[in-house]
């Protein structure tokens, strides 16, 4: 049903934007902002552990210069996040007493991509593919309550209580392919991308699939 309703969205927006005159993006900068949905998934591990996503939401910020109206460079920082619901078997030894676990999962992720709009005209389909990194929080607890401080020269210190968690930064990097629209200095995108995860060792690297609109400016 949210995936319905992005599509229709991006259809309807650049669909009203399509009687807008012809601009240009070649030499310019631009800046966007795109709420993003992931589709939710079923994972297996080696030892028979399983977890399920439910579809997750986030935010991306990017930027790129466009060098014509075809290729441009940028940068992207997003953040996401995802409940979900996983069944831990433990290893030999502990009785095999399955834990149940009900968590989030958050992520931090910054890349760099190249775009290549497949028209030159206000209307074009393109195609983009990004390298970076990818931070992970799973909300498990891995350690007791632990107080921090910091000082500040004008307020003095200040003391706050946090709970360690399970976290891990990986190696990510995305493909993804849709719709763009140029109105004057704005510009409007449809996306689907794919992003994928380098986790090593048995399990390898694991890709989601995310859907974005993105509402940007050119200056």
């Amino acid at each position: 049903m949210i995936k319905a309703k992005v599509v229709l969205a991006a259809a309807a927006l650049l669909a009203a934007a399509s009687v807008s005159a012809q601009s240009t993006r070649g030499g310019k900068s631009e800046f966007y902002l795109s709420p993003v949905f992931t589709d939710g998934k079923n994972y297996s591990f080696e030892g028979g552990s399983t977890a399920r996503t439910d579809t997750g939401y986030g935010l991306t910020l990017g930027y790129a210069f466009n060098f014509d109206q075809h290729k441009s460079l940028g940068i992207e920082a997003a953040w996401g996040s995802q409940d979900y619901r996983a069944t831990v078997v433990p290893g030999v030894g502990n009785n095999n007493n399955t834990v149940n676990i009900n968590a989030s999962l958050d992520t931090w992720t910054v890349r760099f991509l190249g775009t290549y709009n497949l028209l030159e005209g206000n209307f074009t389909p393109f195609v983009t593919g990004g390298l970076g990194w990818t931070y992970l929080d799973t909300n498990i607890p891995t350690g007791l309550p632990q107080n921090v401080c910091w000082a500040y020269p004008w307020y003095g210190s200040y003391c706050a209580s946090y709970v360690p968690t399970a976290t891990s930064t990986r190696f990510s990097y995305n493909a993804g392919a849709g719709l763009r629209m140029d109105v004057g200095k704005g510009v409007f995108r449809f996306v689907v991308n794919e992003q994928w995860m380098d986790f090593g060792g048995s399990y390898g690297s694991n890709s989601v699939t995310q859907y974005r609109i993105d509402f940007g400016v050119k200056f």
